[in-house]
């Protein structure tokens, strides 16, 4: 009896690790992002620049020459630190749509739209 007990005990222990509770976790595509309420058929869309951001290697973004960081686990892209720290995004596609308070979508949606060179050179000291 003892022994079928540190047998399964053995086999329970060796089971492989279950999943992050949120998701793979992954990295968002290193460049410049820049923001925009979306417009309609009438009207383009509004650039929204004061949320404009770049992503860097390390999972870290830059805002104005200032340096945070993200984490992004399965769709959910969360700024953890850094100027726009607590912001929460859903990853659609190639886009992050901006999260509120109450977890539902908002209007503000962000594209990637250049390479780090093109900001993050230019920024860092």
């Amino acid at each position: 009896m003892i022994r079928h007990a540190i047998y399964t005990l053995a086999v329970l222990s060796a089971a492989p690790a279950m999943a992050t509770p949120g998701g793979a976790m992954g990295t968002a595509a290193q460049g410049r992002w820049t923001c925009e309420l979306p417009g309609d058929a009438t009207m383009p869309p509004t650039p929204q620049p004061d949320h404009d951001f770049s992503i860097v290697p390390d999972s870290s973004y830059v805002v104005g020459g200032e340096r945070g960081t993200y984490l992004l686990l399965g769709n959910t892209f969360t700024m953890t630190s850094g100027p726009f720290s607590g912001r929460r995004f859903d990853k659609v596609g190639l886009s992050l749509i901006r999260l509120g308070p109450d977890g539902k979508r908002e209007a503000l949606r962000c594209v990637r739209a250049g390479s780090v060179r093109d900001d993050f050179s230019a920024n860092t000291p």
